[in-house]
């Protein structure tokens, strides 16, 4: 008799083993306020790997970002954000997150516990995730896809600096919202 095939939110689960980040499909990106409105930038040079468990709530994940490949699509805020403001990239050029724990919170949904690493702090975070399954690519490689989210408080690690507006706001809002799009690619 065939064994059956787990699944989590209807979804067939992943075949256990190193799951390599496909940065070509891969997103990590973050919101943050400015005065009134939200701006949007990213991170183009990163690199990870999810290792599925066969538990899955043994599975892990790692992520390393170079800091000085932030992107906002202006100059001027981008050279900002990599000074000692912000990231200090030439101190720190890297953040990196290391899970501690995942968990099945119903349908295809999931927590990922872990040690988050910006500038000289270490700060636990939980991300929000959604599975959204597995599929074949053309080349014959499993593909693993997720999405996954949390909100910073930038202070959490002593990225502080601000502005007092006339009105008395903020320049810079206090949190940013991380958003993670990832496709990863089974290479063992």
């Amino acid at each position: 008799m065939a064994e059956a095939t787990k699944e989590i939110g209807g979804l067939p689960l992943p075949p256990p083993g190193k799951y390599e980040l496909d940065i070509a499909h891969t997103a990590v990106e973050f919101v943050a306020r400015h005065i009134l409105t939200r701006v949007r930038g990213r991170f183009t040079e990163f690199s990870g790997w999810i290792d599925v468990a066969e538990n899955p709530e043994e599975s892990s994940a790692h992520v390393e970002i170079k800091t000085a490949s932030i992107q906002t699509n202006t100059e001027q805020r981008d050279e900002h954000l990599k000074s000692d403001d912000f990231l200090n990239v030439e101190r720190w050029p890297v953040m990196t997150f290391a899970s501690t724990a995942v968990r099945h919170t119903g349908g295809a949904t999931f927590e990922l516990d872990g040690e988050l690493t910006i500038r000289d702090v270490t700060r636990s975070v939980t991300l929000i995730g959604e599975y959204l399954g597995t599929e074949t690519n053309p080349y014959g490689k499993t593909v693993l896809a997720a999405t996954a989210k949390t909100t910073l408080e930038r202070e959490d690690w002593n990225v502080n600096w601000n502005m007092v507006l006339e009105t008395g706001g903020f320049l810079v809002g206090k949190t940013v919202d991380l958003e993670i799009e990832v496709e990863a690619l089974k290479t063992g």
